[in-house]
């Protein structure tokens, strides 16, 4: 909060309030006492100055600031009511910017929006300073620097880096020609920023370097860094950057000593422990997070809820809070951070109840609504590890019926996670099901940019807000589209949707940029419901194992859409680097399971037409690929394919091998036909 230093000057909308020349120097008196923090000193003087002008609005405004400094920015409402009546004085609305008329009305609506700032409201505080620009040039030089600068950082608040670092160019080229001597050899006015040119400089910097970050531009971010550095300055704000910049150039570990270092050598500054504690831990989960170490990371965050709550609490306690207490509260973004920790550690109803709090605060975050489906996805089918282990084995033979000649064996349906259309998990929680799943994938698509062919081709892509994250790239924003199409392919097929499902599956095929491993799941979701649809011939030109030669088709890895500018190492890097590991584990990766899976449903289809020499090709082909453990259906698929064949003594000896403990001289009934089966959930 800052006051306007016009106090020396007379008020244009009351012509008959001018300044003597005594009245001037108590005004001047006033303003270097508060720029001295006297503010007990600085009160009295403006009083007398008060006595002489009792309605000047600016004579007002300043006893109003420096009462409101006094209190320790404790009663913000009653500074807001007195700022509403010093506005009427001067015929203008702090609720309605469009009464902002006059340059005499810049430094109210000014703090009108600092004070929104503060409180984060930052949408409306930006439209104030918006309007304020407008006014540069007419207004106090001091003035006109401090709205700016409030802009950078409304616009860094508002996820608009592209616009703050504009403003933040055009603030380093003022300050370099005021630091310049002067060509005509007139000198600068005199004011505060000639006093605090080196700090001013290091803000500027500072800004541009949280622009870069959030725009991901390293290579030009690491020499401001350095520049900033050379000048010996120091500060919580410029640790955390550095932190920020070793965090996105992937040296967690360099991340980790920075931001430790940093907390070791202010453990004993108070207020630091008290307003940023939160911040603190939020940050080192996200690096332990990326070191995978995810115990550590879940740690961390969950400190980092615990510390942001106590500030909530004390401010509950409090009814004169400082105003710097409405700014740290961060509760959204660290529980997003935490839903998303969840959901990696394959914890997906904790992450769901942290995530489905934090969505009607980011309710247009695209990547959000995928998260939850994704959580739903995981309740529903929370890997394909158990269709490997014994006991499914074991369900495709339910039970035997009688003794000798009669006793028979009932073939069962090892597939049950797809045998029923409605998903409901008694999860205790009734909203996490795969309905809700497809209704969050379709809030996303709804949701997604159109992106052209000309977006592309653009030297500087455009940029997507992503809150409370950075924004996205159009690499990232093409990715995302894929992964939703691929889901909502996916629960589809579970509800038995085959329309949709093969609606989003071709969608998807249709996408030129799409990853091999995004169309291989594709092609196994459109077969699928093509199959269900009976539409034999169509689902069988979808499955071509030929295709897969290599693990790169099976990789979601996408092709480069544009030249990135930004390397993410331009230099050599003292710090050896640390073998990094996939977030998540795709299956299949191996390019022979891959065709497996393929073969595996060509069988199926086979065996459901009754071709039964064209099933065992493809299923022998499948058994030689997939190797020596395979999954249980394709037991259950080998059962039904010895009963078309009337080959009883084959498959008793492979029940023998397989369930010795069942089978005795049994005969056998007829399990359900077979089901087209994909590749994995793409949770």
């Amino acid at each position: 909060m800052s006051e306007d230093n016009s106090t020396t000057t007379n008020n244009n909308n009351e012509p008959g309030s001018v300044f003597s020349e005594q009245d001037k120097e108590l005004a001047t008196k006033a303003k270097q006492e508060y720029e001295a923090r006297l503010f007990d000193v600085c009160l009295k003087t403006l009083q007398k100055l008060l006595e002489s002008y009792p309605d000047d609005p600016k004579v007002l405004f300043n006893i109003v600031l420096t009462e409101y400094t006094l209190s320790g920015f404790q009663k913000t409402d009653m500074f807001k009511t007195q700022l509403n009546k010093i506005a009427e004085k001067l015929q203008c609305a702090l609720d309605n910017i469009t009464t902002l008329e006059e340059p005499d009305q810049c430094t109210l609506f000014y703090n009108m929006a600092v004070l929104l700032y503060h409180t984060r409201q930052y949408q409306a505080g930006l439209l104030i300073v918006e309007k304020l620009f407008r006014f540069i040039g007419q207004i106090d030089e001091t003035l006109s620097w401090k709205i700016c600068l409030l802009l950078s950082e409304l616009d860094l608040c508002t996820f608009q880096p592209e616009n703050a670092l504009a403003t933040v160019i055009h603030l380093e080229k003022l300050l370099n020609e005021r630091a310049s001597p002067p060509s005509n050899g007139v000198s600068h006015s005199p004011n505060m920023l000639n006093d605090n040119l080196e700090i001013l400089k290091s803000k500027i910097s500072l800004y541009k370097i949280r622009c870069l970050l959030m725009l991901k531009s390293l290579r030009t971010c690491k020499k401001e860094l350095k520049q900033l550095q050379n000048t010996n300055q120091s500060s919580t704000s410029l640790t955390y950057a550095r932190a920020n910049f070793e965090y996105l150039k992937e040296n967690h570990i360099r991340a980790l000593k920075i931001l430790t270092n940093n907390q070791q050598t202010n453990a004993s500054s108070i207020p630091l422990q008290t307003y940023s504690s939160h911040c603190f831990y939020n940050n080192l989960s996200c690096i332990h997070f990326h070191l995978h170490k995810s115990a550590f990371a879940l740690f961390y965050m969950r400190r980092a809820l615990a510390e942001n709550n106590r500030l909530l609490i004390e401010q509950l306690n409090n009814n004169d809070k400082q105003l710097i207490i409405h700014h740290i509260n961060r509760k959204y973004e660290i529980l997003y951070n935490l839903g998303i920790q969840l959901l990696f550690k394959h914890q997906p109803l904790p992450a769901f109840e942290c995530l489905i709090d934090v969505i009607h605060i980011y309710s247009n975050n695209i990547r959000l609504w995928l998260r939850l489906a994704e959580c739903c996805i995981m309740i529903y089918r929370s890997s394909n590890e158990d269709i490997f282990k014994l006991e499914e084995k074991l369900k495709c033979v339910l039970q035997s019926i009688g003794n000798g000649f009669h006793h028979k064996l009932i073939l069962g349906n090892c597939n049950t996670s797809t045998s029923s259309k409605k998903s409901s998990v008694n999860n205790g929680n009734e909203n996490c099901s795969m309905e809700f799943a497809l209704y969050c994938l379709k809030n996303a698509l709804t949701l997604l940019p159109n992106i052209t062919e000309a977006d592309l081709q653009k030297e500087e892509p455009k940029l997507y807000p992503a809150p409370p994250g950075n924004p996205m790239r159009i690499g990232d924003m093409l990715s995302l589209k894929y992964s939703i199409l691929t889901s909502a392919a996916y629960v589809s097929l579970c509800l038995n949707d085959f329309v949709s499902a093969k609606n989003y599956a071709t969608n998807l095929l249709n996408e030129p940029r799409a990853s091999s491993g995004h169309k291989y799941l594709a092609r196994l979701y459109l077969s699928e419901s093509l199959l269900a649809m009976n539409k034999i011939e169509l689902a069988l030109s979808q499955l071509d194992a030929d295709i897969i030669k290599t693990e790169n088709d099976l990789s979601f890895k996408m092709p480069v859409t544009t030249v990135d500018k930004e390397e993410k190492s331009d230099t050599p890097e003292t710090t050896p680097p640390i073998p990094k590991a996939d977030l998540v584990t795709w299956l299949p990766r191996d390019a022979r399971v891959g065709q497996a899976i393929v073969y595996y449903n060509i069988a199926a289809i086979y065996a459901i037409t009754n071709d039964v020499e064209k099933a065992f090709k493809h299923f022998n082909l499948f058994v030689n690929l997939f190797g020596k453990t395979q999954p249980a259906h394709s037991f259950q698929l080998k059962f039904y394919l010895d009963l078309l064949d009337g080959n009883r003594h084959r498959l008793q000896i492979l029940l023998k091998e397989n369930f010795g403990h069942l089978t005795s001289n049994k005969s056998f009934v007829a399990l359900p036909t077979p089901t087209h089966t994909s590749s994995t959930n793409n949770s």
